[in-house]
């Protein structure tokens, strides 16, 4: 092997640490971090002659990175436990189950527009465990239960959490956000598009898109447009809330004048099922909501009115951005010669988006003691919460700390010489399909995002292509692996009664995840050629 491609090879070897421990020994990512980081560590010494100074300076840059992202993690999880424990989740998929006895528009409500919205709010999985037993007591088959959520949400999964993996993406990047958000809301709001169609397919193949089509394409368009406009706006960490919110109202919108009206937009009542498909009995409506949709949606309306102050009402704006906490990351040098240079990060305390969180939980147990509702339980919102923050946080500081020491030995660098190398014109079809496959490694867009973001960007540039559409399509084929994520799927079965059938869900959402993802890769492809 030829010294070069050996070395190619030894830098690729903290990632297939992490690939094989989460997949061929069922690690948790924690775990498989860990291994990751010890690796890249290790590797980065021995092989590639990295002092350790070096080797702190980009630890040090990963624990502040992921600061940046834990930040809106912890405040998401904290707002998301909050708003469960009192009721509120429960009672805004009640209402919405109420409206419509129409199987494609329950569907397209609670799969499409209301794990969406789900995916805006907190993200870790809750938009498949929130809305597959909704679909289960609305009397869906159980393999379309657990399916529909995972392709109906995975559209809005980097814009979604308040902007977490975009955030993530731009720490490990560098790379202008403003571009960088324009594009990633493009192609993701070409998938919003395509999802809405693939949870209909999911139900009874080719035939909703005659009775339904007009339905489909005008709540995709506007999500799609929705989270395209917000981030064109700037307003990242709400964009996929934003979509959400806008999908609810369009599509309980059409629920509404579906009843009042047949065929409204091609919705006619519901077919028979396909031939040689049982359907299951219909069990009665479920109970009405515990509380009314205005009051259960609160706190969304204060998240909408406390990060629109704080972006529009210019005096706020200042008080909060004025205590900043920065970071300054020396420039370092290898003992053979690979150079990082010197940079700095700022971190906004009171104005950063995870502040932004924290005020909203703040007033909304305010309001919600004062229009009489039952009082949170905060033993279990603590407990929710640090169950699903601590072993994400453990996983991001490890994950975070391998792409740092693999960018700062030059192992990323490496990693796109080769990929180049190998792939060259073609890179932009592949892009999308290594987002993917993060995604499915590590069970996070995130993850995908802090793992190859780097390398995206480095090969793009030795190619001479655009590093912010490479960047773009990382993360919008990352997002899709949501669809077939192992760690999402598990949630899908066991919320469904599927436990350890996940390769029965799993065939049936893989066709939607690479058929969108290659759909993303020629869009890049393409888009390639005009920039050139």
């Amino acid at each position: 092997m030829p010294a070069e491609a050996w070395r190619v090879a030894v830098a690729a070897l903290p990632l297939a640490v992490l690939l094989v421990g989460l997949l061929r020994l069922g690690w948790r990512g924690a775990t498989a971090g860990l291994a990751g980081l010890g690796t890249a560590i290790a590797l980065a010494i021995a092989v590639f002659a990295t002092p350790t100074n070096v080797v702190g300076v980009a630890l040090y840059r990963a624990a502040v990175l992921s600061l940046n992202v834990l930040y809106i993690i912890w405040a998401a999880l904290l707002l998301y436990q909050f708003a469960e424990s009192s009721g509120a989740i429960r009672s805004i998929g009640d209402a919405v189950a109420h409206l419509t006895e129409d199987h494609v528009l329950q569907l397209l409500i609670i799969g499409f527009a209301f794990s969406s919205f789900l995916q805006g709010v907190a993200g870790f999985g809750v938009p498949v465990a929130v809305t597959a037993p909704l679909l289960i007591g609305l009397g869906f088959a159980p393999l379309e239960a657990a399916a529909v959520p995972l392709v109906g949400h995975a559209w809005a999964v980097t814009m979604g959490d308040m902007a977490s993996s975009f955030q993530a993406l731009r720490a490990v990047t560098a790379l202008p956000p403003e571009m960088l958000g324009v594009w990633i809301a493009g192609l993701l709001g070409l998938a919003a598009v395509a999802s809405g169609f693939a949870v209909a397919h999911v139900h009874a193949g080719w035939r909703p898109f005659r009775r339904a089509f007009g339905a489909i394409l005008a709540l995709g368009l506007s999500m799609g447009g929705t989270q395209f406009v917000l981030a064109l706006t700037q307003h990242w960490i709400i964009a996929s809330f934003g979509a959400g919110m806008v999908g609810l109202a369009v599509s309980m919108g059409m629920a509404r004048l579906a009843r009042r009206r047949a065929g409204y937009m091609g919705l006619l009542p519901e077919w028979p099922p396909p031939e040689g498909r049982r359907e299951p009995p219909r069990p009665a409506p479920p109970a009405q909501p515990e509380m009314p949709f205005r009051v259960a949606f609160l706190p969304y309306y204060v998240l909408i009115v406390v990060v629109g102050a704080a972006s529009v009402v210019a005096p706020l704006n200042r008080v909060l951005e004025r205590a900043i906490i920065a970071f300054e990351f020396p420039s370092t040098s290898t003992n053979v010669g690979w150079t990082t240079g010197a940079a700095s990060f700022a971190l906004p305390v009171f104005g950063h988006p995870g502040a932004l969180l924290i005020y909203t939980t703040i007033i909304s147990v305010i309001l919600f003691s004062a229009v009489g509702r039952r009082r949170a339980n905060w033993r279990l919102i603590r407990t929710g919460v640090i169950e699903q923050g601590v072993p994400t946080t453990v996983t991001i500081l490890s994950l975070v700390g391998v792409a740092m020491v693999m960018t700062y030995s030059g192992m990323t660098f490496l990693l796109a010489q080769g990929l180049t190398g190998t792939v060259g014109a073609l890179f932009p079809l592949l892009s999308p399909f290594l987002g993917l496959l993060g995604t499915v490694i590590t069970g996070s867009n995130t993850n995908s995002n802090v793992l190859f973001g780097a390398l995206q960007r480095d090969a793009a540039n030795l190619l001479t292509m655009d590093p912010v559409l490479m960047a773009a399509l990382q993360t919008a084929g990352g997002a899709l692996g949501s669809m077939v994520a192992p760690a999402k799927v598990v949630l899908a079965t066991v919320t469904t009664g599927l436990a350890g059938q996940e390769g029965r869900v799993m065939r049936v959402t893989v066709p939607y995840a690479l058929a969108m993802t290659f759909l993303l890769g020629l869009m890049g492809l393409v888009s390639q050629l005009f920039w050139r």
